[in-house]
């Protein structure tokens, strides 16, 4: 290289060095900003479910009937297999009879978690997800079976002899008051819905059910009454009944079930729906 092209180079070198230095800032700056501008994906949680079960443990309510018990067993397990699905969602069990309010039979929670999958490849991937269903399945069935057991368990006291539904008004109420935010109460009656207790101011359909749907609704409008601090609007109920489609409407009387439709839909409920249908 000749003299007057090394000067030349020496001359230029500073404010070369100065160009690429700012271009080097100017581009970290500008990325930095980007990166900053970039939205947060965050992934929200689904709605946690909590399922109140309610099954009738009264005379009117045979397990020894073959196709009574065979049907609240499968209730059952699409009550759990549908409503567990994930960590938090949770099954609390009640008996029917004539002491409602203080049969609680159990509490469950789910507590099968999947673990975080960031930064992981597909195969390790498919390995936290494999695991996580497995954990799932296990507690769903740990739960059928518990459920199951509170079923088939004889109820072998004089509560047996009544039926008070009412009580779990303000089960249900108390609940959906406390439960956790982002859950959804559901609840199931696995019963005839045949309100049978003794006193003044109270029903007893085994004795005298409404005649009609005319004096279902006049009892039910009557009755809401009593329950008027109630609250039944982001509640779901369904019920279970035990009887065969080929059961008589002095077992299975329509009346009744207007009854229980018209009653709730006063105190909010959307809709009192079958199960499974």
């Amino acid at each position: 290289m000749s003299n007057k092209h090394l000067s030349s180079f020496l001359h230029h070198l500073p404010m070369f060095i100065v160009r690429c230095f700012l271009f080097i800032v100017i581009n970290f700056f500008s990325c930095s900003k980007q990166e900053q501008e970039k939205p947060v994906i965050t992934t929200k949680k689904s709605e946690n479910i909590y399922s109140l079960i309610f099954i009738d443990k009264t005379v009117s309510v045979s397990l020894k009937d073959t196709f009574t018990r065979k049907k609240y067993e499968k209730a059952l397990e699409d009550i759990i297999n549908q409503n567990v699905r994930q960590k938090d969602d949770k099954i609390e069990v009640f008996f029917i009879h004539e002491n409602t309010s203080q049969a609680k039979v159990f509490t469950q929670t789910a507590k099968a978690e999947m673990k975080d999958t960031t930064g992981l490849n597909p195969t390790d991937i498919l390995a936290v997800k494999n695991s996580y269903k497995v954990a799932l399945k296990r507690e769903k069935n740990k739960i059928v079976e518990r459920c199951k057991e509170a079923l088939l368990d004889p109820n072998t006291t004089p509560t047996k002899q009544y039926t008070d539904i009412w009580a779990v008004l303000p089960i249900i109420d108390k609940r959906n008051a406390k439960k956790k935010e982002n859950t959804k109460l559901k609840v199931y009656l696995l019963s005839d819905m045949v309100e049978s207790m003794p006193g003044l101011e109270r029903r007893d359909f085994y004795k005298r059910p409404p005649f009609s749907k005319q004096e279902a609704q006049f009892w039910a409008e009557k009755d809401a009454k009593k329950f008027a601090d109630i609250e039944l609007e982001d509640v779901e109920i369904y019920y279970v009944l035990p009887f065969s489609p080929t059961s008589t409407t002095n077992q299975n009387n329509p009346d009744v079930l207007s009854y229980w439709e018209i009653l709730l839909s006063k105190l909010g409920l959307e809709e009192l729906k079958e199960f499974g249908e």
